[in-house]
């Protein structure tokens, strides 16, 4: 009798065909999965472009981020909380945009350098179009890649990326570094679920791994797709054993969450698996009161997780891209708490080797009474417009009406490149 898909897994990794209904596999604790394809190395193939999404999850206020320290209407409006220009606590001045001088937040002095390397590039004023102030709804849209008005779509933007480009990925080649897959990875069945590469495995370990593989032999579908699952955990579990023991060598990593994440991310991807999409939550952003004292440390994990991962991936910035996104920002003006409700617009930050960063984008709305939107900073970069330009110039995509059918191809000059307009690819309807 055959072992029962059920039972042959751990839980660290959950997979698309568990996003879809799919009998879902259980593999070690901490590790949900399902059957995953039998990896390929890198040598078997061109390596392609490696792409991070890291969303900020909970609202990310923009005007705390990346603040226009100097504005007059920001002080104003932000008598308690606003970060000064200058001083001990002061921000870090990043240039002007439409005229208007930024800086970033103090406490991300890591990001500052990168910026300062022309690594990183930073657009304000961007997010989603809706008048939705809910997280749950505002990070669905964003997730599938709509806004309001727009017909709903199925499965995630990613997955019809990975769809309209006919990828056949192995086993880690698209993953979310959570225990569930990412709404934006919905849709493809292969994504994978992987919020810690060391855990994956099967319970029992070799003994059990060796048990199961020797049940699983023939040629019904679902006996060939727990095989191939048992190759890939052979797979990821020898390269890990192979790999040099740099327990000392933390790189900048701390013991925070995010990164834990992109430290495991780092590891995933120097498995030479051929991983090419991945996705990572950092959430804790629902400033709603206390944000002078919760904002900082909640920046400084992002700004010296980044910074740590970038320093890992030495050998692979040629080919790796980053993004952060945010359901929404934050009201222009302060609540009696000390806090900030949920607003409009905010921020992305763009990281990577062949980003033109160094540069502020976007077309900033100003902060006066009649500028805003409902009280809040007005959206004026789509955010799909900054995933489209990555999507285009750094993963080849050339059926962008399959991914966004909703917004036509506008690049901001982010990434190095052309940024004439794409020609559609013909017959290339992602169905989800």
């Amino acid at each position: 009798m055959k072992l029962s898909r059920r039972t042959l897994l751990t839980a660290a990794s959950a997979g698309a065909l568990a996003a879809t209904g799919a009998v879902t596999a259980i593999l070690a604790p901490g590790v949900r999965g399902v059957f995953a394809p039998r990896p390929h190395p890198a040598s078997d193939r061109a390596p392609r472009d490696i792409l991070v999404v890291l969303f900020l999850r909970f609202g990310a206020d923009g005007l705390t981020m990346v603040p226009p320290a100097d504005d007059a209407d920001y002080h104003a409006n932000r008598p308690t909380i606003a970060i000064a220009a200058s001083g001990p606590n002061g921000g870090l001045p990043i240039g002007t945009l439409d005229g208007v001088p930024f800086f970033l937040h103090p406490s991300i002095p890591e990001l500052k350098s990168l910026y300062d390397a022309g690594h990183l590039a930073v657009v304000h004023g961007c997010g989603l179009m809706t008048e939705s102030r809910s997280h749950f709804i505002s990070q669905d849209k964003m997730d599938r890649g709509i806004a309001d008005g727009e017909a709903p779509l199925q499965g995630g933007w990613l997955a019809r990326h990975l769809l309209a480009r006919d990828l056949v990925l192995p086993g880690l080649g698209a993953i979310s570094c959570v225990p569930s897959v990412d709404v934006s990875l919905q849709g493809y069945g292969g994504a994978m679920a992987v919020p810690d590469i060391k855990l994956f495995n099967v319970v029992g370990g070799d003994t059990n791994r060796h048990i199961i593989k020797s049940l699983n032999t023939g040629i019904e579908p679902l006996t060939i797709s727990a095989a191939e699952t048992i190759n890939t955990i052979e797979t990821v579990q020898a390269r890990l054993a192979a790999m040099p023991d740099k327990a000392g060598d933390t790189l900048g990593y701390t013991s925070g969450p995010l990164s834990a994440a992109l430290k495991s991310l780092a590891t995933t991807i120097k498995l030479d698996l051929g991983l090419e999409v991945a996705t990572v939550d950092y959430g804790g952003w629902d400033h709603h009161i206390n944000l002078n004292t919760a904002f900082g440390p909640q920046a400084q994990e992002l700004s010296l997780a980044i910074n740590a991962f970038w320093n890992d991936m030495k050998d692979y910035r040629d080919r790796l891209t980053l993004v952060t996104m945010t359901e929404f920002g934050r009201r222009v003006k302060e609540n009696a708490n000390g806090g900030l409700d949920h607003g409009s617009a905010s921020f992305m930050f763009v990281l990577g080797q062949h980003v033109n960063g160094g540069r502020i984008y976007g077309q900033w709305p100003g902060l006066k009474a009649a500028d805003l939107h409902a009280g809040d900073l007005a959206v004026t970069t789509d955010y799909r417009r900054v995933l489209q330009e990555i999507l285009v110039k750094r993963r080849g995509e050339t059926a962008l009406q399959a991914v966004f059918p909703n917004v036509g191809y506008a690049p901001l000059g982010l990434i190095a490149g052309d940024n004439e307009s794409i020609t559609p690819r013909a017959g290339t309807d992602a169905k989800i």
